[in-house]
């Protein structure tokens, strides 16, 4: 028979560090988005590396945050679970 079951406290602070994280990478691409856009660079290379960093990087760390946001949320969903189960 398989155990089910969970520190209700530890999930809290497991989803509250999924939150923080995800609000980090938030920040990170944030602060890189504005640093790129206020640097003189010009020419080819300059252009192919904006357009890398907006289509693939870019997009690769808000994915992130959002996979880190879905954690925390199912993290979330399954604390509250046990809750009511316990109850």
């Amino acid at each position: 028979m398989a155990v089910i079951g969970g520190e209700i406290e530890q999930l809290a602070a497991l989803k509250a560090l999924f939150d923080r994280q995800s609000a980090m990478i938030g920040e990170i691409v944030s602060s890189i988005r504005s640093q790129l856009g206020n640097t003189y660079w010009e020419g080819p290379a300059a252009a192919r590396f904006r357009g890398d960093w907006q289509s693939t990087h870019e997009s690769h760390l808000l994915r992130l945050q959002t996979q880190l946001t879905e954690c925390a949320t199912e993290v979330s969903r399954r604390r509250e679970m046990l809750i009511r189960a316990g109850s």
